[in-house]
């Protein structure tokens, strides 16, 4: 199972920390961590052969879902790896080129109509208006919606298993809300400081973009 949540974990958490908590602290989940098992949008990989294994079943989180990152966000193209990833990425409006006054490319116009004179044709670009971009700009008020790139912090986790409803709250409060860490003495190790905190990277709200409300 794939779990898509929002922003980086604000108790300080790394990657390889949220693992260490999820697996050996509170044992709240088993990670897949098998090299040649790789979750991309269109399926489960096994990536030395390039044979699906499974169609991929992912759970996003209603802070994404809320900031319009819904799954068709994501390009057909993208790769989760294994285990825990924490991944700052882009959000930006997707454009394709149409003849004017229609929503048709070039070529499927050509398709359509035949042979036509280029001096006859103009082309534009037209926003696609998918369906987690129409969920971001409904937070905003009329003609405020930015259409620019935005930085957007995600935390993603692959399980061997499906999450009971309990655990997946207690692992999406420990990376969206800044909630006491179970044996929080366990993650402080003087003699290797970043061995489960991040101290070069700690999570700032500002980065987190969220839109303004309607």
């Amino acid at each position: 199972m794939l779990y898509i949540f929002a922003g980086f974990p604000r108790n300080g958490l790394h990657a390889g920390g949220l693992q260490y908590c999820i697996e050996t602290v509170e044992e709240l989940a088993v990670l897949e961590h098998d090299p040649v098992v790789q979750y991309r949008k269109t399926g489960v990989y096994v990536d030395a052969t390039d044979d699906m294994l499974y169609p991929v079943e992912v759970v996003m989180s209603p802070a994404l879902e809320r900031d319009g990152i819904t799954w068709d966000w994501f390009p057909e193209q993208w790769a989760f790896g294994n285990g825990v990833t924490m991944h700052k990425t882009m959000a930006s409006p997707v454009y394709q080129t149409v003849v004017h006054g229609t929503d048709l490319t070039l070529d499927d116009y050509l398709a359509k109509n035949g042979t036509t004179r280029l001096a006859d044709i103009q082309l534009e670009q037209q926003h696609i208006q998918h369906e987690g971009w129409k969920s971001y700009e409904a937070r905003w008020l009329p003609g405020t919606c930015p259409q620019e790139r935005h930085a957007v912090l995600l935390t993603w986790l692959i399980t061997t298993h499906r999450l009971p409803d309990s655990v997946y709250n207690r692992i999406r409060d420990l990376i969206e809300v800044e909630v006491e860490l179970d044996q929080a003495d366990l993650y402080v190790r003087p003699d290797e400081p970043g061995r489960y905190l991040s101290t070069f990277r700690p999570f700032k709200k500002e980065e987190h973009v969220i839109p303004q409300y309607s």
